[in-house]
């Protein structure tokens, strides 16, 4: 349970550089008493094997999809959907709310692979599948292609897994290889330690509990398939029917007290044959049918409470503060999902153009991004750095002294820290002055307008999201016109190692006038950059599509508060991206992002109070990530979580690195 900010999860991620890294486990994010969520719809496929229907426990409510599906799973929150589409073989999902599909999944070209079986595992970012014998893992929102979940090939044909939220799958293994014809049984894998278990022989169509604790499977009795469960430490087995039919294809509830499967009727004058969807109570042992439920391969829906948070304080600056206590750790304390500091970022309230790269250098030192007065260290920013920044750490000073005078690094230095100012003679050499200081080898840059804000704070986020070990900085363009500073930088650098990408129309614009004008001539004739564009709410939401993989979290700002998007920004830099939103409607953009990413994303932290963001965004932010409303929502007023914390989804992350972002699809070649 999130015990003071946001689930636990967010600290390990953070040590991580979680914007290119899918979020990883940790001793915090173990589910060990059950999964918190309710029992939802059941989720099956029709008669005729290629649409899927959903009905309640208890017969009421049965639709059928127009989509063409079968084999469907839900995602963790109930959320999503994962299906196959048995016209071309690919892997989709679709929104639990309404009939609007959300990622289309092929699969790798020639690989001859026809997936079956699909499960979400962990939170909902990853989907495991089984393909030519083997078990495939890819992106929930298509942001990875298929590949091979195990680094290496294992002895036997596998089948049929089924996935938990604590790291565990169950699958079906099959002699010692696909050519092999032999006796089935089910496995389980640790994600977290990456232990194989054969837990029991003689055995198939494995499910795993929702808190990942037990399996139920199927074996034939007497010439019945019948259920049964044992505990994934191989301690337990219990046979749970025992009926004269087949029992078929196990399906836990979310609260893990009973279990659904279907059964073939043989038809007659009275009875209409054909697959029926029945429910085994485990505490009662009694059988019920579900009327409607007329189908197999049943999925039981869990409906959880995700998570929207407000971080605000009396006005913009004191967000910018409680930001600052609702993300960093006291000098000498620790606290569940805190981190702790290892430098700050000083930037003046009143100035965003020397603002906008802060979150890119921030987000490498591990530190905060703090706003004060261009004149003297405003005293609320000073009770700040002494709360959370041990004495000796650099403070980093944004821009020269007209931008933040000399009072305020000679009060930083009597402190106690050490004052390190970056600065030039303007914000665009100032920007290359910062990333200089991130790193001397940069992987990528991103090139965004300095007359503008969004776009540059977007990259900045995405930037400052590498954490310790960033190699990405921002540059700043003045409009479509590229400063000399700026090119210079950029002609030290290959354009085939150094990936450039251009944030914006106005960034476009720049780097292709400047390398036609012969600006940058160390780079060859020919070269390939990478392009974003769009309005500034688009413009982000394809940065985040590009940059973070299967992110838990989001930072959601007001357009009109560029204070706002800096709070937002440095505050969950490493954790999720930066989306916009206006202060009374969410763009579309922003919704549909947040809805395709459902399955993964549990949490969105909203800056500002209601003149940034009005109430009646949260609630579209919290129907946009979860089923419905069901959403916790949480105000940090400065920062501080309140007395009764609202019941929070626990969480767990992937158990791999995703790979660099994909920047193929954004690639333009430009020529002399």
């Amino acid at each position: 349970m999130l015990t003071r900010r946001r689930s636990a999860v967010l600290a390990t991620v953070a040590a991580l550089a979680a914007g290119l890294v899918a979020g990883l486990p940790g001793p915090a994010t173990a589910v060990t008493g059950g999964w918190p969520a309710v029992d939802g719809r059941l989720l099956y496929t029709d008669v005729g094997g290629v649409q899927m229907g959903v009905v309640n426990p208890d017969g009421s409510s049965q639709s059928l999809f127009y989509f063409t599906g079968n084999q469907g799973a839900w995602s963790a929150d109930g959320s999503q959907m994962a299906y196959l589409n048995p016209d071309d073989d690919h892997i989709r999902t679709e929104w639990a709310g309404q009939e609007e599909t959300g990622a289309d999944i092929p699969m790798p070209a020639g690989s001859g692979w026809h997936p079956a079986d699909p499960t979400y595992w962990y939170d909902g970012g990853d989907i495991v599948f089984a393909a030519a014998g083997r078990l495939r893992v890819t992106a929930a929102d298509g942001s990875q292609a298929p590949r091979s979940l195990f680094d290496t090939d294992v002895d036997g044909c596998d089948s049929k897994p089924s996935g938990a939220v604590n790291g565990m799958l169950a699958f079906v293994r099959t002699g010692t290889s696909c050519a092999t014809i032999g006796t089935p049984a089910v496995w389980v894998h640790n994600g977290r330690t990456g232990a194989f278990t054969k837990l029991v022989s003689n055995a198939d169509e494995p499910s795993i509990s929702p808190d990942g604790q037990a399996v139920a499977f199927t074996r034939t009795v007497g010439g019945h398939k019948q259920l049964f469960t044992i505990n994934t430490d191989g301690s337990g087995s219990t046979q749970v029917t025992t009926g004269a039919t087949d029992h078929n294809r196990p399906a836990w509830s979310p609260q893990g007290n009973r279990i659904a499967y279907d059964i073939r009727v043989s038809g007659s004058p009275d009875v209409q044959g054909g697959p029926q969807v029945w429910i085994h109570d485990l505490g009662t042992g009694t059988e019920t049918r579900v009327p409607q439920g007329e189908g197999t391969d049943v999925a039981w829906q869990p409906i959880r409470n995700n998570a929207v948070s407000r971080v605000y304080g009396s006005d913009t600056y004191d967000t910018n503060i409680a930001s600052s206590r609702w993300t960093w750790n006291t000098v000498g304390k620790s606290a569940p999902g805190l981190t702790t500091a290892g430098a700050a970022v000083l930037i003046s309230k009143s100035s965003s153009a020397y603002a906008t790269t802060a979150s890119s250098l921030a987000g490498k030192k591990r530190g905060p991004v703090l706003m004060t007065s261009g004149t003297g260290l405003d005293t609320s920013v000073q009770t700040e750095l002494k709360r959370m920044l041990p004495k000796g750490k650099t403070v980093y000073l944004v821009g020269g002294t007209s931008i933040l005078s000399s009072s305020v690094a000679s009060k930083v230095t009597s402190l106690g820290y050490v004052a390190k100012r970056l600065s030039d003679v303007s914000r665009y050499s100032t920007s290359v002055a910062m990333a200089k200081t991130i790193t001397s080898a940069p992987k990528y840059v991103f090139l965004a307008t300095g007359t503008d804000y969004h776009n540059a704070l977007a990259a900045s986020s995405a930037a400052g999201s590498m954490g310790s070990s960033g190699t990405a900085v921002v540059l700043l363009t003045d409009g479509s016109t590229m400063t000399a500073s700026v090119y210079g930088y950029l002609n030290k650098y290959s354009p085939s190692t150094t990936k450039i990408i251009t944030v914006g129309v106005d960034a476009e614009s720049a780097l292709l006038k400047a390398y036609k004008a012969g600006k940058i001539p160390h780079w060859p004739s020919k070269y390939s950059y990478y392009r974003l564009g769009g309005s500034a709410e688009a413009t982000a939401r394809q940065l985040a599509e590009l940059w973070w993989s299967l992110p838990s979290d989001a930072a959601v700002a007001s357009m009109d508060s560029w204070r706002g998007g800096v709070s937002a920004s440095s505050a969950m830099t490493t954790y999720g991206p930066l989306l916009w939103t206006d202060v009374t409607a969410l763009p579309f953009s922003t919704k549909d992002y947040l809805m395709r990413t459902s399955a993964s994303v549990n949490h969105v932290a909203v800056f500002g109070g209601s003149s940034s963001v009005d109430a009646s965004v949260l609630a579209k932010i919290g129907s946009s990530i979860s089923v419905s409303d069901h959403y916790a929502y949480t105000p940090y007023y400065k920062g501080a979580a309140p007395q009764n914390l609202a019941a929070q989804p626990l969480a767990a992350g992937s158990n791999k690195l995703a790979p660099s972002p994909d920047l193929a699809p954004l690639e333009v070649t430009a020529r002399r």
